[in-house]
């Protein structure tokens, strides 16, 4: 009876130790010229937005490198965000996007050149 009991404390003390993780989501897009060829250097900005209150708070701001014009926006919780895209000598793209319970995908991205 004891071995038992002492058996089920040792088996339960993992479920209390153990931290619950929330899940993180991400956001995936591809920024492109108007001819469809891929711009490989910009920035982004992400914004936690306050759809009550219309306020925004930054929680990334980061440069992307890629040869195929992709980036991905990780970590980011269930929330609304605003993200904004800046390429010197093109067009600046903001898009607003929740996330509910899934990776989400904001497409290819076509920003016109401003020269």
């Amino acid at each position: 009876m004891l071995k038992r009991i002492l058996l089920i404390i040792l088996l339960s003390i993992p479920l209390f130790a153990t931290p619950s993780l929330k899940e993180t989501f991400n956001i995936w897009g591809r920024i492109v010229d108007s001819g469809f060829s891929p711009i490989e250097s910009f920035s982004i900005k992400v914004f936690e937005l306050n759809t009550i209150t219309n306020q925004k708070k930054i929680i990334q701001d980061f440069k992307v490198r890629d040869d195929n014009g992709e980036f991905l926006i990780k970590n980011l919780n269930s929330e609304t965000y605003l993200i904004e895209v800046t390429v010197d000598y093109y067009t600046r793209y903001s898009i607003i996007k929740t996330l509910g319970n899934k990776n989400e995908s904001v497409g290819e991205i076509i920003l016109q050149n401003t020269w």
